[in-house]
């Protein structure tokens, strides 16, 4: 019975951690198949592909965070370019209209 719930378990260290990296970035199903019932070779070499995933995907994160900060802040310059314009146009009709006020 012990060997027959054995099968199911990671051979090791690796295997583990390279089922809870797999289930934690691809869901249950993936931390099965990255923790089969292969030999060592293969564990460590399923380590590997997990490691160049989060690699692969932390990089594109990365990118991608990188992307999503360019557009605030283009889009805070613009924020503040109109409330410039604003203010700027404000301030000319205060003038004017206290020119016209003094005027008359």
């Amino acid at each position: 019975m012990e060997e027959q719930s054995n099968r199911f378990m990671p051979r090791n260290r690796a295997a583990t951690v390279a089922a809870v990296m797999g289930i934690t970035l691809f869901g249950v199903g993936a931390g099965f198949a990255v923790a089969g019932c292969g030999s060592d070779s293969n564990s460590a070499s399923s380590v590997n592909s997990v490691i160049d995933s989060v690699q692969s995907q932390a990089s594109s994160v990365q990118s991608q965070a990188s992307s999503i900060s360019t557009q605030i802040s283009t889009a805070v310059e613009s924020v503040q370019s109109q409330i410039q314009q604003n203010q700027n146009q404000n301030q000319d009709q205060n003038q004017n209209q206290n020119q016209n006020q003094n005027g008359n």
